[in-house]
């Protein structure tokens, strides 16, 4: 009886120390985000005495309403959405028909398409190097730096490969009798039989698309071309941040009588986050349900 009172005492303290850990965890990561949130939506004058935590004092839509109403910001928004969607379409579908051709044992030359493939993993060049290929190739000021430069990814080509080899031949073998091609088996067996997966390296390239600053920073010098993520660089930058609000002329009487800005770089800097991952937070529900669902659809009998 002693033995079973001290085990249920145990599993109750160990309940109760699990308990606590997992929740300090979570107020230990979502803190910072909620902070920023804080900063985002509280006023600039009242985010300067400082003391903010996870909520706004005196909440506001100005900093958003101001980051929103740049222009440059806006053609910059275009061009990473543009450069996103395209990119990731362009990249998943390259890199899945890679994949599909060598998941096929009888592709010849398989092994040394792989080895050829596999050294640009150690073996890059460098920031010279590229930017020289670049200009050969015609691609500096060019939407297409963003697009063709990652229209193949080796890692993700062997996710999908070792993925692709996991369907059952007797699909594609079934579909081969009935008179299908390579390409209509690819496109209506193998890609609907992978969507989780699909969806999941479809997620990684856009957020790697969408987060990208340094191919502007680089191979970009056409104002018209810049992305979101770069623009918002240099807006948070400090030397440029206080010429971003008095560009914008938002001004309010102080208690001195002279004119301060509304804002503060605080509260700019804060918002331009929220405005930069939004779009990924709005997109990432709609995908999450891949992960989750089966991997085959369907059962094969021999």
């Amino acid at each position: 009886m002693r033995r079973r009172i001290k085990k249920y005492i145990s599993e109750e303290l160990f309940d109760i120390f699990n308990i606590a850990f997992m929740l300090l965890l979570c107020v230990a990561t979502l803190y910072p985000y909620l902070n920023v949130l804080a900063h985002a939506f509280n006023k600039g004058a009242d985010t300067a005495r400082g003391g903010l935590t996870i909520y706004p004092r005196v909440f506001t839509l100005e900093n958003l309403r101001t980051v929103l109403s740049n222009d440059e910001l806006k053609q910059a928004a275009i061009i990473s959405a543009a450069r996103t969607l395209t990119g990731t379409l362009l990249s998943i579908l390259i890199t899945a028909l890679a994949a599909y051709a060598l998941s096929k044992r009888y592709l010849p030359g398989r092994g040394a398409i792989l080895v050829f493939l596999t050294i640009p993993m150690f073996i890059s060049g460098t920031a010279v190097s590229n930017f020289i290929v670049m200009h050969h190739l015609g691609l500096l000021n060019n939407f297409l730096v963003y697009i063709i430069p990652r229209a193949f990814n080796f890692f993700n080509m062997i996710i999908m490969r070792t993925y692709f080899c996991t369907i059952p031949p007797s699909l594609e073998e079934s579909a081969e009798i009935d008179g299908a091609s390579g390409f209509l088996v690819f496109a209506r067996i193998i890609l609907p039989l992978s969507l989780p997966m699909l969806a999941a390296l479809s997620l990684f390239t856009a957020v790697g698309h969408w987060n990208d600053f340094f191919t502007n920073l680089l191979y970009i010098h056409d104002h018209r071309l810049n992305t979101l993520q770069y623009v918002l660089m240099k807006i948070v930058r400090e030397h440029n941040m206080m010429s971003f609000i008095n560009d914008l002329r938002i001004y309010q009487t102080g208690r001195t009588g002279e004119m301060v800005p509304q804002m503060t770089p605080e509260s700019i800097r804060n918002a331009a986050i929220i405005v930069a991952v939004f779009p990924i937070i709005v997109v990432y529900p709609f995908l999450q349900k891949y992960f989750i669902n089966g991997v085959i659809i369907g059962e094969v009998k021999e």
